[in-house]
């Protein structure tokens, strides 16, 4: 799967921190614009520094166009997957301008809107005739967010009629720890 295919991750992580922050709303916008809209609001704290936990289960996962054993290792991914990370405060300080600017020239946002707690977006990548379309809605505090991701691809090839959909639940529990996998 193309990583342009999805919002970046980061600004899903991004976004758990942003309750109070300015409202932004975007059409037809690319990343970049996005993230210069989030700038001239005011910016955002996003993400509180520390240990960060969550699961992010993933309740579909399917690529009709690839063959049997590679679809079985695909079922073997769907269910619940730990995450851990710790987010330094040079971290938090270093990518506010650039937290929704990380998608592919390929792609844009039909539509975002963040403000009061909550997201909402869809994100179209076209490359070479090959179409991802991704939403993202939920919901976010300065100490935890949840998110739930869809992506639906049409085209030619292996990623035909591609579908993934997943959940993020993931909460501050305090300070990092320094141990390298953060486990």
């Amino acid at each position: 799967m193309r990583v342009s295919a999805l919002l970046p991750l980061a600004a899903i992580a991004a976004l758990a921190a942003c309750n109070k922050g300015p409202t932004v709303t975007a059409d037809n916008a690319s990343g970049d614009e996005v993230a210069k809209k989030v700038v001239a609001a005011g910016g955002v704290d996003m993400i509180s520094p520390g240990r960060w936990e969550g699961t992010m289960h993933v309740t579909e996962m399917a690529m009709p166009g690839l063959p049997p054993e590679a679809q079985a290792k695909l079922a073997a991914a769907r269910g619940d997957q730990k995450i851990v990370s710790c987010v330094t405060a040079d971290q938090v300080k270093a990518d506010k301008a650039s937290l929704f600017g990380g998608m592919s020239k390929d792609c844009k946002y039909d539509h975002f809107a963040m403000g009061g707690g909550k997201i909402d977006g869809v994100a179209t990548c076209d490359n070479d005739g090959h179409q991802t379309k991704t939403t993202i809605s939920g919901t976010f505090s300065s100490d935890s967010y949840q998110m739930a991701v869809r992506s639906e691809s049409s085209g030619k090839g292996p990623m035909e009629n591609m579908t993934m959909a997943m959940s993020v639940d993931a909460k501050r529990v305090g300070e990092c720890r320094g141990t390298p996998d953060e486990t």
